[in-house]
């Protein structure tokens, strides 16, 4: 699922259960890239998107991904940089 930075949906790209989501992103990088007319430049994930394979698929759509990472001495709430806008959207 991708969202804007207030939360509203631009694309989504649903899959069966037994494919994992980072070897989606090259196909919901594409629907994003339909809708938005080529303007996203930046786009935000969570550690489920780490790995070489992920970065060239949005990069091959003129999309930099950045993975947002929780500390590794992690322990209770922590505030990170950019929270999901996108877990709201869930619901």
């Amino acid at each position: 699922m991708a969202v804007d930075t207030l939360g509203l949906l631009l694309a989504v790209h649903v899959t069966p259960t037994n494919e994992q989501e980072r070897a989606q992103v090259d196909e919901l990088a594409r629907q994003l890239e339909y809708v938005t007319g080529q303007t996203v430049k930046h786009a935000f994930a969570d550690q489920g998107y780490i790995g070489d394979t992920v970065a060239q698929a949005a990069h091959a759509e003129g999309m930099e991904l950045q993975v947002i990472r929780l500390p590794e001495a992690k322990k209770g709430f922590v505030l990170l940089p950019h929270r999901w806008v996108v877990e709201p959207s869930f619901g």
